[in-house]
């Protein structure tokens, strides 16, 4: 008896850290280290596992634009500014060749026509008339979604650029 409730108990434990464990990816980063304190809603971040995790949050696209995966580990969060709310997505992908990938491709497809690939930074007004940015840093994505003004989301964006480790920064 004693035996089979120390199985279970021991199963419990390796599935709650695969559960909570980061993606492959986050070798030397983590997603969440990146996430700036300042103005954090600390109840709103959430751990991304996939597509279907994201689309709960915000809906981006009908495809799995951002390569959520195994591979990766993303989080999401929503944050106070002096001018409103605004949410902020980071992901930490394998290597810095599979993040530019998908950095050029979200780019390409969320924001406007004048969005330059080559670019390691973007922050425009879109339809909605909130505000948007998406910056990479080696192996990591940052996207900055609804914020109220610009100056809200160049800011937020600036800071978790800022927390990227030099790790991170290469591979």
């Amino acid at each position: 008896m004693m035996r089979k409730a120390m199985s279970g108990v021991l199963a419990f434990v390796v599935l709650l850290s695969l559960l909570t464990a980061p993606g492959r990816a986050a070798e030397g980063a983590r997603a969440r280290d990146i996430l700036p304190a300042e103005g954090l809603v600390p109840a709103s971040v959430a751990v991304l596992r996939n597509q279907a995790a994201l689309d709960t949050h915000y809906y981006v696209a009908d495809e799995a634009v951002l390569g959520l995966g195994r591979k990766t580990d993303a989080v999401f969060a929503r944050y106070r500014t002096e001018a409103g709310e605004a949410l902020l997505l980071v992901v930490v992908y394998p290597s810095a060749e599979e993040a530019g990938r998908v950095y050029r491709r979200f780019g390409g497809d969320f924001f406007s026509g004048e969005f330059d690939p080559a670019s390691a930074r973007v922050v425009e007004r879109i339809e909605t008339g909130d505000w948007a940015g998406a910056a990479r840093k080696g192996r990591v994505l940052i996207v900055v979604l609804e914020a109220p003004d610009e100056a809200s989301c160049g800011g937020l964006l600036r800071r978790a650029e800022g927390r990227v480790p030099e790790a991170a920064k290469t591979r």
